[in-house]
Formats: structure tokens, sequence, C-alpha cells
């Protein structure tokens, strides 16, 4: 029998979809006044919103993640989000350096870097059980 999903691994999911929420309804549906904040190099609205569509399909993973209770069921998820933090972590580096992304590009590689940590803390500590 796989072992429950510990409290904060849930509660982690939780706080992931969010970010993936207000991410996705920013790209999805304000895409042009996020490149005004953040001073966005790139501007392609059309790829803005399909990013935005990513981050609301990742949302609702999350949320599917979040309502289980079995480690089995939500394994490959977690696995999935600390890929995804991980290598995402590595493009916004490549954009500070070499597309000049300032501040967006370290705002988004510090959310990266600490969710990639959180996730693997909490895959370790599963692993253990």
């Amino acid at each position: 029998m796989s072992p429950d999903i510990l409290k904060e691994l849930k509660y982690t999911f939780l706080v992931q979809l969010i970010v993936f929420l207000i991410f996705g309804i920013f790209f999805t549906f304000f895409v042009e006044q996020y490149v005004a904040i953040f001073s966005w190099p790139n501007y392609d609205p059309t790829a803005g919103r399909y990013i935005g569509i990513i981050f609301l399909s990742l949302a609702f993973i999350e949320f599917l993640a979040f309502r289980e209770t079995d480690w089995e069921k939500v394994e490959l998820f977690v696995i999935f989000d600390m890929l995804f933090c991980i290598l995402g972590a590595i493009v916004q580096m490549v954009g500070v350096f070499v597309d000049g992304t300032g501040f967006a590009g370290w705002f988004n590689f510090a959310i990266q870097i600490i969710f990639f940590v959180a996730f693997l803390y909490f895959y370790t500590q599963q692993q253990r059980q």
C-alpha cells in the first residue's frame, strides 16, 4: 500500500496552483500589461496567450494532484514539477544574461527555484516513507 501524501506537499501543490493560475490569467488575458509592467523584451501576444493557456492547464494538474491522497498517484506530478521548475530556472537565466529580461527574469527564476527546492524536499521525504 502506498503511503499518504505529506500535508506540506499538498499545500505546495495548492500554492503552485495559485501561482500557475495568476500567471495563466495574466498571460492569457493581460499579456500586454504584463509585458509593460515587467519590461519584458519580447512581445508576441499570441505566444504570450498560448503560454497563459499552458499555465492554466498546469494549474488544473496541480488541482488534481492536490485532491489526491495516495503518493503513487502524485509521484509523477512531483517529478514533472521538479523538471518543469529546474528547466524553467535555466531558461530564465538564459533570458537574464542573453535576452536582457531583467527583473522579470530574476523574479521568475526565484519562483522556479523555490518550487524546485520544495518539491525536491518533499519528494525525498515521501521516498523515505
